[in-house]
C-alpha cells in the first residue's frame, strides 16, 4: 500500500484561558492520497467516526513532530 500524501485532522479551538491563550486540540481522523495521474485527492476517514468542523491536511512527518491526538469532549 502506498504511503499517504497527507494526514487528516479535525481541529477544535477551546476558549481562551485566563492568560488569553486559545488551545487547539488536534485529532487524527484519516489520511489522504494524491491521484496518480490527475489533480485531486482521495480522503479516507476512519470508519465509524463522526466528523464535523474544520478538516486540516498535513504532510506526514516523524511521529515525534506530529500533532498529538487528544480526545474531544
Amino acid at each position: 500500500m502506498r504511503k499517504p500524501t497527507y494526514n487528516v485532522y479535525v481541529t477544535q479551538e477551546i476558549q481562551p484561558d485566563p492568560q488569553g491563550e486559545k488551545t487547539t486540540y488536534w485529532t487524527k481522523v484519516g489520511v489522504a492520497f494524491a491521484h496518480n495521474s490527475k489533480p485531486g485527492l482521495n480522503v479516507m476517514l476512519t470508519p465509524g467516526i463522526a466528523v464535523s468542523g474544520k478538516l486540516v491536511l498535513l504532510e506526514p512527518r516523524d511521529d515525534s513532530d506530529a500533532p498529538q491526538e487528544v480526545p474531544l469532549g
